[in-house]
């Protein structure tokens, strides 16, 4: 049997896959927490979930930009220009989400 060699292509999508079930999972479980909880009189926050919040959001993030970079790159340089502006206010959002 051969031993198969990964490529970058092959690891740059496990990551991609990866940062999506992270995001999925993560907001699943404070949707649960943000929106339900508070209906059975149970109140959670703290920085506990603000981490964890930070974390789906960057791992949102992974998991959407290349998708997202693909499509600008062949639309033309006026889309390039206007994905990395939504880059920088997404980032910019997350962490002055934190605050």
């Amino acid at each position: 049997m051969a031993n198969k060699q990964r490529t970058e292509g092959a690891a740059r999508n496990d990551l991609i896959r990866i940062c999506c079930f992270i995001a999925l999972l993560l907001a699943a479980v404070l949707i649960f927490i943000n929106n339900l909880l508070p209906l059975c009189g149970v109140e959670l926050g703290g920085p506990i979930l603000r981490a964890l919040t930070l974390v789906k959001d960057l791992a949102l993030l992974i998991g959407i930009i290349f998708g997202a970079f693909a499509f600008a790159r062949s639309k033309g340089k006026t889309w390039i220009i206007i994905f990395w502006i939504a880059v920088a206010l997404y980032v910019a959002s997350v962490i002055l989400g934190l605050f």
